[in-house]
């Protein structure tokens, strides 16, 4: 244990760049376009009414009607999907590239070797990568989300404060907030199974070829999905393209990227609770939670990520370097 401890340490310590920067500045991004956002409607009200840009705001807030309010939080719903499926995206690209370099790097510049030398296990490495990936990262990044989520509404609440309106009434006094937030974080033992295809494949070609990870990662499965193709096309039996490019070939290229799998499949049911036209409430979590974690294809690709992580740990022990 104290073995793995260290390990996962390296590992954020190497990579701390893209772990906790790349979600810092993300987080950083979107609330400075927000900001640029209010800014920019308020130079345009101002435009538009001369000087009396504050008044026709506030006479905008102070006009909501029920069902602007609802709307409104709809709206304010969809934010923390966005912001979270941003996140999904930004992280699903930094652990892609992590994943093709864990186990080829340490071969290419032979510190595979000094590694080997230590009392530490191949075994050990490989899975404190992908306990770095599947784990810890998904949680840091999801606190980092949740908090720049915070931001923005309090920064929307002093823009609405400002103009006479009631934060509380078009803010926080609406929207799902607690339900969608309970959702989130019962999605992210999902987000994790989802994405050991992805994870065990990426390792697994790291491990095993000799050059050009890249290359090798995205040719083999798209090849095999063309051959599948050809295959059927002489009549011969093969896999249903629907079935292996959705959920094996997307999945294992795309599974990394957040709250959506493969070809768009969503792992959020607030998501789907939103285009619906309701608020999204306890019980549509429920129901969705239930169904997500009653898929087959979930737990069918996540043993057989497993199963490439093995693998990866065979490659491990067999290349020391290239």
């Amino acid at each position: 244990m104290n073995n793995l401890t260290w390990l996962l340490k390296r590992e954020f310590w190497e990579h701390r760049g893209g772990f906790l920067w790349a979600p810092f500045w993300t987080g950083v991004a979107v609330l400075a376009l927000t900001l640029l956002g209010l800014l920019a409607g308020e130079v345009r009200m101002l435009q538009v009414n001369g000087g009396g840009s504050s008044s026709a705001i506030s006479m905008l807030f102070s006009e909501q009607t029920p069902k602007q309010i609802e709307q409104a939080a709809k709206l304010l719903n969809g934010s923390l999907l966005g912001v979270n499926a941003l996140f999904g995206l930004v992280m699903g690209v930094v652990l892609f590239f992590y994943l093709l370099g864990a186990l080829y790097d340490d071969r290419r510049d032979r510190s595979a070797l000094f590694w080997k030398s230590l009392p530490v296990s191949d075994a050990g490495t490989v899975i404190s990568k992908v306990l770095m990936a599947t784990v810890l990262i998904q949680l840091l990044v999801f606190a980092l989300m949740l908090v720049t989520w915070l931001l923005l509404q309090i920064l929307l609440s002093i823009f609405v404060l400002i103009h006479g309106g009631s934060p509380w009434a078009l803010i926080w006094g609406q929207h799902s907030f607690l339900p969608m937030l309970a959702v989130l974080l019962a999605d992210l033992p999902a987000h994790m199974l989802w994405a050991l295809l992805a994870v065990g494949w990426l390792l697994l070609c790291s491990a095993a070829v000799r050059s050009k990870p890249f290359l090798w990662a995205v040719l083999i499965p798209v090849l095999f999905g063309i051959a599948n193709g050809w295959i059927g096309l002489m009549g011969v039996p093969n896999l249903p393209a629907w079935f292996l490019w959705r959920e094996g070939i997307a999945r294992m290229l795309l599974g990394m990227f957040g709250l959506y799998g493969a070809w768009g499949q969503t792992l959020s049911v607030g998501d789907e609770a939103l285009r619906s036209g309701n608020i999204f409430g306890w019980e549509a979590a429920g129901r969705g939670l239930a169904a997500l974690y009653a898929s087959p294809g979930l737990w069918i690709g996540a043993l057989a990520g497993i199963a490439m992580i093995a693998g990866a740990v065979w490659f491990r022990r067999r290349n020391s370097e290239v």
